[in-house]
């Protein structure tokens, strides 16, 4: 699971073709990648604060940026769409309030988490917004 060198590289898989939510996208990559790099430096816990913080501030405003979008267009998905956003914002809350408790294992917990986010959800889930808005002009 931990790897040297970059552990999650963006690819065109990953792309939604709207060049500011790529962007979004490809910096939580890189905020992945940080992670992985800090526990392969057996420093994990000691990331976990401004990962945490980076985590909620991509949330706040990434999820905000596509799910304007998706309004805007009337994509059918959004209810949906919206209800993973939300739990992602738990998720990462819920890792936060483990590592404040001092619960061991949680940055590896969150890798895990963040491993199945970025290929089910930006590979896969966000995938279903993509063509809906390209479609409509959105790029």
């Amino acid at each position: 699971m931990i790897t040297v060198g970059r552990a999650f590289r963006w690819t065109e898989a990953y792309s939604v073709h709207i060049a500011h939510l790529d962007q979004q996208h490809q910096g939580l990559f890189a905020t992945v990648d940080d992670l992985n790099e800090a526990m392969a430096a057996g420093k994990g816990n000691d990331a976990l604060d401004p990962i945490l913080q980076r985590l909620f501030d991509y949330a706040l405003t990434h999820f905000a940026a596509e799910e304007s979008l998706m309004e805007e267009h009337d994509f059918p998905g959004l209810s949906a769409h919206r209800a993973q956003h939300e739990m992602f914002r738990q998720k990462v809350a819920a890792f936060l309030a483990d590592h404040k408790a001092g619960k061991h294992g949680v940055p590896v917990t969150l890798m895990l988490f963040m491993q199945n986010w970025l290929h089910e959800h930006v590979q896969h889930t966000d995938q279903q917004y993509s063509g809906f808005l390209n479609a409509r002009g959105v790029r």
